[in-house]
């Protein structure tokens, strides 16, 4: 595990990605008054290293407890000034779609601001549910080094596997939640 975040800060550090939002002035994306909503259900086990950590969902802004609620979850740190997060944005929705029905997928809007994640989530067409987490709680809580970031959790709480490096696919996440989760998504 360490050597995974240890060689996952370098991935970041050349894919010129970062823990920390741009800095003022710099353009980042938005959509004029975004639409997207999806509602969140709340989790009902903790996430290890997270624990009891309530935040409000993106969506709706109904407050959501984090962590899964019965199935698999798979749980995807992303942000809108994030550029490896846009290539990923439609793979993670691909695999949402493909197998959203077997494992759960939570979408984690770190260090942004709510417009702008509602105006990204909007432009990649997200259907799977989001939180927003301005602190970094979840990506601090898990030690994912910067964006982006995928757990796999278990039913239990427990964190079968971290992704802390850029450049997943629908294939990729399919693979790794079959392996993490001991499940056959075909």
């Amino acid at each position: 595990m360490k050597r995974l975040l240890t060689a996952a800060a370098g991935l970041c550090f050349l894919a010129a990605c970062t823990s920390e939002p741009p800095e003022p002035g710099v353009a980042v994306p938005s959509i004029e008054d975004p639409t997207w909503s999806v509602a969140c259900a709340s989790g009902t086990t903790p996430i290890e290293g997270v624990g009891d950590l309530e935040l409000d969902c993106l969506g709706d802004e109904a407050a959501t407890a984090v962590g899964p609620g019965g199935q698999p979850l798979v749980v995807v740190l992303w942000a809108s000034w994030c550029g490896p997060c846009r290539d990923e944005a439609p793979e993670v929705e691909a695999f949402f779609q493909a197998h959203g029905d077997q494992v759960d997928v939570l979408g984690v809007d770190t260090a942004d601001t709510r417009d702008v994640g509602r105006s990204f989530a909007e432009e990649f067409g997200m259907t799977f549910p989001s939180v927003f987490d301005p602190e970094e709680a979840v990506r601090i809580g898990l030690g994912v080094p910067g964006l982006p970031g995928i757990a796999f959790v278990n039913p239990d709480g427990t964190v079968a596997e971290l992704v802390a490096e850029p450049g997943v696919t629908a294939e990729s996440l399919t693979e790794t939640a079959e392996s993490a989760f001991g499940l056959d998504l075909a």
